[in-house]
């Protein structure tokens, strides 16, 4: 859809009054004369009117006026204030009480001690119909013409106009530039003989607040909201307005998302109801379908989810002994490819070892990036302590049984935003598995983590909970380590539902057991204990009717390259539940659901010097389309 957007604010200038000298305006006016008054500094309004800042707007453009109590500077030189009678005046002589120093005048409104600074607040406070001045600066260099000094003011900011209605009261809006932009802080002006330039550096990179102090009520009728942000170019990762009513929620509005180059001017955005909890990207997605939260789409949003476990095992050998480790070309690309093939969301990864991690020997993300994983688009979140044994010494990400096996997990930040996220140890042996959980080193913990993360999908404005872990290794009906893990993993679950938030959960990982039992008939019992809280993706999009036959027959999503698996992977996985290992789940909140739509299984594979077709990692990545309900 084209974008809309509307220029409707003809002025070259934006101060808190929004400032422009006109000549016309100041030659046919009397001239003040210096010596006479003092130093005078004349500027003045194109068009008159009686109201404060903003004017009504008048066909395509706003006028601006001055107001009470309005001071300007020059070269750090503060002027006298507009005086009551001049309230609302286009043309206003400020006074100064002594001539500024220097020979070229630097003009800056709002007026300063600095002679070359514009400092524009952290927070702006709602003023109706208007902006705040506080944030509405300009700059202009001062002229002398027959005795009289004018000066033609540039805005320093353009103006974003939301227009806002619905039943809502509101609270405050949160405005990001999401490529990093500065929004508020100190900006230092560049300045050359002839005084300032244009060009700026400096500000601060942060959340720009706007605050309705105790609260603003809408109304049918749309609300104006004016928030101004420096004219500067914008990057096409966009901005984001969060909205936030009384209650603590909010709607989130997306726009510039391919980007934008503000000019000094006012930019109308088309009117929205408010609806908490909803997202609009307002350039693409048109009215709401309902005020409480229509879907912006015909169809339910969704979002891509992956897991894989990468860790093969350092020797590997087949009937003639063959030694292939991570050092191999064909190994890196395929674990790279592998993982840029789920073309994910977000994602887990299983079994990262301390080599592994970024800039080390085998670096998982780099081998992502080269195989075509975006570069900019993915953040990785990789900093949790899964190196530390159960009674509290520091080990190394090593493979072995005393390791807890890290988790990490990696999104597409244009897609879904995290707002939180951490880990918890899974319990092997012990019934108080809440206990354990939280206090890792007083009981038998593990040595496994779930970490988790609280998201957020941008487009739809849907949050949810994303975990990925790791079970023991289930072997041969024994229920063990590994049942443990399964209960904990549900109390978990349970404390994030009724003692943080009810949001659904996605949960993915290795969970080192398939469905069945090895003779393919009889069910696994820890499979049995996960679904009796848990859906299985694999299990919802076969029920409904959505699975390929292809993944009906090759089920598993061990290769079969692991160790002394000597077994082409088409042979190792066909009609073999019990090596369905990796598992995507999800768990429905009180009031939305999450559905998997979609299944599949990533199959890389490379021929090895001994002729012989291997896999990249020990498992395959695991793909599936969840939508949002």
């Amino acid at each position: 859809m084209t974008p809309k957007h509307f220029i409707i604010w003809t002025l070259p200038v934006l101060a808190g009054c929004l400032l422009f000298a006109c000549k016309s305006d100041i030659e046919s006016a009397e001239k003040a004369q210096p010596g006479k008054d003092g130093f005078v500094l004349r500027a003045g309004m194109p068009d008159a009117s009686t109201r404060t800042a903003l004017g009504a707007k008048n066909g395509s453009a706003y006028p601006v006026v001055w107001k009470q109590g309005d001071m300007v500077s020059v070269n750090g030189t503060l002027s006298n204030a507009v005086a009551a009678g001049d309230d609302g005046e286009k043309l206003v002589d400020f006074t100064f009480p002594s001539t500024p120093s220097g020979s070229v005048f630097k003009v800056l409104y709002p007026g300063t001690a600095s002679e070359n600074m514009i400092v524009l607040p952290a927070t702006q406070t709602y003023v109706a119909g208007s902006f705040n001045p506080a944030a509405a600066a300009s700059y202009g260099n001062a002229v002398e013409n027959g005795g009289v000094y004018s000066v033609s003011l540039d805005n320093f900011c353009g103006i974003i106009n939301f227009q806002l209605n619905g039943s809502a009261t509101l609270k405050r809006i949160e405005l990001d530039a999401l490529g990093g932009e500065k929004l508020y802080g100190s900006f230092t002006m560049a300045t050359n003989g002839s005084g300032f330039t244009g060009a700026f550096t400096g500000g601060t990179a942060g959340t720009l607040t706007y605050s309705f102090g105790d609260g603003l009520t809408l109304t049918g009728a749309n609300t104006q909201v004016y928030i101004a942000v420096p004219a500067q170019t914008y990057s096409d990762q966009g901005m984001e307005a969060r909205i936030y009513d009384a209650n603590g929620t909010f709607m989130t509005l997306l726009f510039w998302t391919s980007g934008k180059t503000l000019g000094k001017n006012v930019v109308e955005f088309p009117a929205k109801t408010y609806a908490a909890k909803r997202t609009e990207n307002i350039f693409e997605i048109s009215g709401l379908t309902a005020e409480n939260g229509g879907e912006p789409t015909a169809t339910p949003p969704g979002i891509t989810v992956g897991v894989y476990n990468i860790k093969m095992a350092e020797n590997r050998t087949g009937t003639n002994s063959s030694y292939i480790s991570m050092d191999r070309a064909d190994v890196q690309a395929g674990l790279g490819s592998s993982i840029a093939g789920m073309a994910a969301d977000i994602f887990g990864i299983n079994e990262m070892g301390e080599d592994n991690m970024p800039g080390e020997t085998h670096d998982i993300k780099a081998w992502a990036i080269a195989q075509g994983l975006s570069s900019s688009d993915y953040t990785w979140k990789m900093d949790y302590p899964n190196k530390v044994s159960r009674d509290g010494t520091i080990l190394n990400y090593t493979y072995s049984a005393e390791m807890y096996y890290a988790n990490v997990f990696a999104y597409n930040k244009n897609v879904i935003a995290v707002e939180d996220d951490g880990y918890v140890w899974l319990c092997n042996d012990d019934d108080d598995y809440w206990s354990s959980m939280k206090n890792a080193y007083e009981h038998s913990a593990g040595r496994h983590t779930a970490v988790y993360a609280l998201c957020r999908h941008k487009v739809s404005g849907k949050r949810f909970w994303f975990i990925v872990t790791h079970f023991d290794t289930y072997y041969d009906n024994d229920d063990g380590d590994n049942l443990h893990n399964v209960k904990s993993f549900k109390i978990f679950a349970q404390h994030l539902k009724n003692d943080v938030e009810d949001l659904p959960i996605i949960a993915v990982g290795d969970f080192n057991f398939g469905p069945k039992e090895e003779d393919k008939t009889t069910d696994c019992p820890n499979y049995s204990e996960l679904i009796s809280y848990w859906t299985d993706a694999y299990d919802k999009v076969k029920a409904d009717g959505n699975m390929t036959d292809y993944y009906k027959k090759y089920d598993g999503t061990q290769t079969g390259s692991q160790h002394s698996y000597y077994y082409p992977f088409i042979t190792f996985t066909k009609n073999q539940p019990h090596r369905r290992l990796d598992h995507i789940a999800t768990k429905n909140s009180a009031s939305h659901t999450v559905t998997p739509i979609s299944y599949k299984t990533i199959r890389r594979t490379y021929e090895a010097e001994d002729e012989n077709t291997w896999c990249p990692s020990d498992h395959f990545p695991v793909v599936s389309y969840i939508t949002f309900d």
